[in-house]
């Protein structure tokens, strides 16, 4: 074999295998993050006197969310620097029952959720245009945002803005579980 063929034959291998190891690369750079957080309703904020004609919106602030970034990123081998981007993939809210009471959303209308966190404006990032009755909990639908400079804050909230349909005799608890999905580079 001449020359130009070895030659044209290590560029041809060298490539195969850049390739290959970018594709292992590629999967082994993204991860799953899980939050949950709990939040209060009282009784006293779902005053609703007639829905259809003056929907009662109100507003309420998540109890801060450690993001973990750190530990989280150093067990997948990477560090804040090499991540991409953070895209939420699931945004659940669940009625918490307590007691002899069971729960549900009945009260709910709609829903929007907001993340913020210190020095950044906050962004849209689910929401449920309508909530059915009957239910005890529901996926909302989800913004396709880049979350990257919230989560990789020490901590974050959600400002949840909810029309109410009806007066509960209880307080009421709403269980909030996100996840993010992470892609990012190895660390070398």
């Amino acid at each position: 074999m001449n020359k130009t063929g070895l030659y044209c034959l290590s560029i041809l291998l060298l490539a195969i295998g850049v390739s290959c190891k970018k594709k292992v690369l590629y999967k082994l750079t993204e991860f799953d993050l899980n939050y949950s957080t709990n939040l209060s309703i009282p009784t006293a904020s779902m005053a609703v006197s007639n829905p259809s004609a003056t929907p009662n919106t109100i507003e309420f602030i998540t109890p801060n969310i450690s993001s973990q970034q750190s530990k989280n990123l150093s067990e997948q081998n990477t560090a804040q620097s090499l991540v991409d981007k953070i895209l939420m993939s699931r945004f659940n809210v669940s009625a918490v029952s307590s007691g002899t009471h069971t729960a549900n959303l009945n009260y709910l209308s709609s829903m929007k959720v907001y993340i913020n966190a210190s020095g950044l404006t906050e962004t849209l990032v689910a929401e449920k245009a309508v909530i059915p009755n009957g239910i005890s909990s529901l996926s909302l639908d989800l913004h396709e945002t880049d979350l990257k400079s919230f989560i990789l804050k020490d901590k974050f909230q959600f400002r949840i803005a909810t029309t109410f349909d009806s007066t509960t005799a209880t307080n009421q608890t709403l269980k909030m579980d996100e996840t993010v999905h992470v892609t990012a580079k190895l660390l070398k």
